[in-house]
């Protein structure tokens, strides 16, 4: 394929941010056309980046035989059927992440990729990025040792005024199944230790009915706070704390080994060793390790893999895991038992 040229179907947030700039960089790649949830959003997004054409409707941009390529920046409500459609008609799909509203809808869109044959890529977790090959390297030379635990924990006070209108990242209807920032710490957990195999869960609303757009009252059935555990395929147990309601926040990941223990804080974005008596040790990160996330590197990933049939990651597949991971959350908490995840047979 020569060149690439892409339809947006949501071109807002990171898009704008990071994607579009990214993609400019690159030779050969053309945005064509851009379709946003309003003529008015659509035609703003095409002044600012010199796009030529503008579609009210997102299936025009699937339509178009002069895109073969397509870029979904809609919140997860949309993923779903324009990934899927996008496929469809031969179209590579770059998806914003969270990937879907559920692990049925994930499923549906890694089959459609695998059908299609072409690139159906998500966009990555900024978190970990700049430590991960550091931390694959620890763990392959053994530096750590056996690991049997690790903790994550995100936590921030984004769900505690009770009278904060609804936001779209807690509305079941635009978000499905997705809370707080599991998918992303799955992602990254299932990148270093396998697959989730077991979940045990529990789960605590404390506003149930928030107030939407509109004014109307919306029972929220998104949690404000989970807590479970997962046994890994590597043989690794993972603890795993999120919360929206605590006055102080962190992001952190800790994986302990019988030879030491890391500490990645991704807030500052940096990996340390955990000393005796809680001391964190920064980690020397090596030349050859070096991401630098503040010019990743994932628009021109993902043109590569369209261009020379090389794997990218994370695919569908990858979303697809961390939404059955997700679902298992909200089984486990709902039956009070233990979830098992076996391959892609969960429904």
């Amino acid at each position: 394929m020569d060149a690439i040229r892409i339809g947006f179907v949501g071109l807002g947030g990171i898009c704008r941010e990071r994607h579009v700039p990214g993609l400019k960089k690159l030779p050969g790649v053309e945005i064509v056309a851009v379709a946003n949830r309003s003529r008015a959003s659509s035609e703003a997004a095409a002044r600012e980046f010199t796009i030529p054409v503008i579609c009210d409707d997102w299936r025009e941009i699937i339509q178009r035989d002069d895109i073969n390529t397509v870029f979904v920046g809609t919140w997860p409500y949309m993923h779903h059927p324009v990934s899927i459609a996008a496929l469809e008609a031969g179209k590579h799909v770059f998806c914003q992440a969270r990937m879907a509203m559920n692990f049925t809808e994930a499923r549906e869109m890694y089959e459609a990729a695998v059908h299609s044959g072409r690139v159906a890529a998500l966009c990555p977790v900024p978190y970990g990025l700049s430590v991960d090959r550091t931390i694959q390297r620890f763990l392959s030379e053994g530096v750590l040792g056996k690991v049997h635990l690790v903790r994550v924990q995100s936590t921030s006070g984004v769900n505690i005024d009770e009278d904060a209108p609804l936001h779209w990242r807690k509305d079941h209807r635009l978000s499905g199944l997705n809370t707080l920032t599991l998918g992303m710490f799955i992602e990254i957990i299932h990148r270093w230790f396998g697959w989730t195999k077991t979940v045990t869960a529990q789960t605590q609303i404390y506003t149930p009915w928030r107030r939407d757009a509109e004014g109307r009252m919306v029972e929220i059935k998104i949690p404000d706070q989970v807590l479970f555990n997962a046994d890994m395929e590597q043989g690794v147990v993972v603890q795993y704390v999120f919360s929206g309601m605590t006055a102080h926040g962190k992001d952190t990941i800790e994986i302990h080994g019988t030879h030491a223990s890391l500490c990645y804080d991704a807030g500052p974005d940096i990996l340390y060793f955990l000393r005796e008596n809680n001391q964190l040790e920064p980690v020397a990160i090596l030349p050859e390790d070096v991401y630098d996330v503040h010019h990743w590197s994932v628009e021109r990933d993902f043109i590569e893999a369209i261009r020379s049939d090389s794997p990218y990651h994370p695919n569908f597949e990858d979303g697809m895991r961390y939404m059955q991971v997700i679902k298992a959350v909200y089984d486990s908490a709902k039956r009070q038992r233990t979830v098992h995840l076996e391959g892609h047979s969960q429904t």
